[in-house]
């Protein structure tokens, strides 16, 4: 169990570096702007920060493990940006420890008439400062028809009630052919 979550730790904080180690010149071979790569790096930064913390938990044996039933997960959202067509199905395995899970999974948007499906993995760290307020942060890598496209997003889930909550996210998305695209979303959340 603990070489399965330090490699899922490795795992992303090598995502990072990979996000970060694209294509740094648009299509006219100008320089992106600084903020861009400033952004990465505070990317990789934080993953750096989360792991060692995360690994110094695992070695004290002191954290425990949370009987939660909601280990398998899957997820479906309207793609933003997309249209209105365009969906991001998610699944995969969250590994819940005291307040902090860690998970990996697959991910696929579908097709629109601008942009094809993209398939690829995903893996990301979920924080639980209260039993309410959860914040993630999650990388992808992904294929879009033969071509890589790498993803880094932070977001932030508060609930209202059991049925009801609000939502918040920063998605970036690292495309070495077009210039990096923000995403910012803001929604509510129903469960039945």
């Amino acid at each position: 169990m603990t070489f399965f979550l330090d490699k899922v730790a490795t795992a992303h904080t090598l995502l990072s570096t990979l996000i970060i180690s694209g294509d740094e010149t648009d299509k006219n071979n100008n320089a992106k702007e600084p903020r861009v790569k400033q952004f990465g790096l505070f990317a990789l930064a934080l993953h750096l920060v989360a792991t060692p913390a995360f690994g110094e938990q695992m070695l004290s044996f002191e954290t425990e493990t949370i009987a939660d039933s909601n280990r398998f997960f899957i997820q479906s959202m309207p793609s933003a940006g997309d249209g209105f067509d365009s969906w991001t199905i998610e699944s995969g395995y969250r590994y819940p420890l005291s307040n902090l899970s860690v998970y990996l999974g697959t991910q696929m948007k579908s097709e629109t008439q601008t942009a094809p499906t993209q398939r690829g993995l995903l893996s990301g760290i979920e924080y639980r400062f209260t039993d309410k307020l959860h914040v993630s942060s999650q990388l992808s890598h992904g294929y879009q028809r033969d071509k890589s496209v790498n993803q880094w997003g932070v977001s932030s889930r508060y609930q209202l009630s059991d049925s009801f909550d609000v939502n918040a996210g920063l998605d970036v998305e690292f495309d070495p052919e077009k210039d990096t695209e923000s995403i910012y979303q803001l929604g509510v959340g129903l469960r039945f």
